[in-house]
């Protein structure tokens, strides 16, 4: 008997599913151990590619977040890893002295990088949601921060995937500066600036 091997993307497809609804069973398909949400990229001909390359960013402008706060707890965290990612500028300020780090008075988030809470931000891809905040290392000591709510539909299903954002309920796309990649994100991201010294990582507006 010959068997074919099908990946989960093939097989949902032959069976029906498309668009929205195969996104987000792909989606929920993950196990909480899962650590690569491999990203689905369809150019315009329906074809599976594997960059932004042939697709068309809605551009959007950035929302930039005006909470603040002082949350230092772990609570509620959840942690992934992708690979590979660039940075776009805006979206963070990169290493700075600890003096520089300690005069930064309102900020939303605050983690210290040698803690358990912090272990996915020490390779590239890796990330972590905490306290309502998608936070990623995007390359070594650099890092990117965005409000964990989608605008498409207010919910909390933001993750970092390779090099932009996404939210596993109906696939909408973000980039890192916050700008939409699709029209279910056309109404951008919250993103944060981010800063470090090494030791502690800090998230503010």
């Amino acid at each position: 008997m010959n068997q074919e091997k099908y990946s989960r993307y093939q097989f949902l497809k032959s069976i029906g599913f498309k668009g929205s609804a195969l996104m987000a069973i792909l989606a929920a398909c993950t196990r909480k151990e899962d650590a690569i949400l491999e990203p689905l990229i369809v150019n315009k001909n329906g074809q599976q590619v594997t960059s932004l390359d042939s697709t068309k960013a809605t551009q959007v402008a950035s929302n930039t977040g005006s909470a603040a706060g002082s949350t230092s707890g772990s609570s509620g965290s959840t942690s992934g890893s992708t690979s590979g990612s660039t940075a776009t500028s805006g979206t963070l300020v990169g290493k700075i002295t600890t003096d520089e780090l300690n005069a930064i008075k309102s900020y939303v988030l605050k983690l210290d990088l040698a803690s358990t809470t912090a272990n996915a931000l020490k390779t590239a891809g890796g990330y972590i949601i905490s306290s309502g905040t998608v936070v990623a290392c995007v390359s070594a000591g650099e890092y990117v921060a965005a409000k964990n709510l989608c605008t498409h539909e207010p919910k909390q299903r933001i993750i970092f995937n390779r090099t932009e954002y996404y939210c596993t309920d109906h696939g909408a796309r973000f980039s890192l500066a916050g700008q939409g990649l699709n029209s279910l994100g056309s109404r951008g991201l919250t993103v944060y600036k981010t800063a470090n010294d090494g030791k502690t990582l800090v998230i503010f507006a």
